[in-house]
């Protein structure tokens, strides 16, 4: 993954260009602190979501310039999506979690569906991104503190 300091994701892998293409504003709230870095994968479909960023349409670090933070992807195309987070606070580059595999550090999921037995579907994660909704806020969760 490539890292940003601006913050901005039009340089990242998978830059489609298509006639219906802008950009999608992803506000993260509830971040304990600006240490590390923030991991984003951005799917457009259930392969590979949400462990795989090779398989995303869009994924990168960022440094985490204020909080609440904001991400930007440019030159995206209108579509379903979902987005997986997580702060990278250690700046390892994986998630860390605990011997029962529960994560130490923050995640977060586009829809903000609730994290109680496993990670939340594709499905309960997508989003459409359209004219009309060109922004969306996750909610990061510390699960462990």
């Amino acid at each position: 993954m490539q890292s940003s300091g601006s913050n901005s994701a039009s340089t990242l892998n998978g830059s489609t260009l298509s006639a219906a293409c802008a950009t999608l504003t992803i506000e993260l709230s509830e971040l304990r602190n600006r240490k590390g870095l923030i991991c984003v994968a951005l799917f457009a479909g259930p392969d590979g979501y949400p462990n795989d960023p090779d398989a995303a349409v869009r994924s990168g670090c960022f440094a985490i310039d204020s909080l609440p933070c904001q991400l930007s992807f440019d030159n995206l195309p209108y579509g379903w999506y979902a987005a997986a987070v997580h702060h990278d606070e250690d700046m390892d580059g994986k998630l860390t979690c605990n011997t029962l595999g529960i994560p130490k550090e923050g995640i977060g999921f586009s829809g903000n569906p609730r994290i109680w037995k496993g990670i939340p579907s594709f499905q309960k994660s997508a989003f459409e991104f359209a004219p009309e909704s060109p922004e969306i806020n996750i909610t990061m969760k510390y699960l462990l503190r």
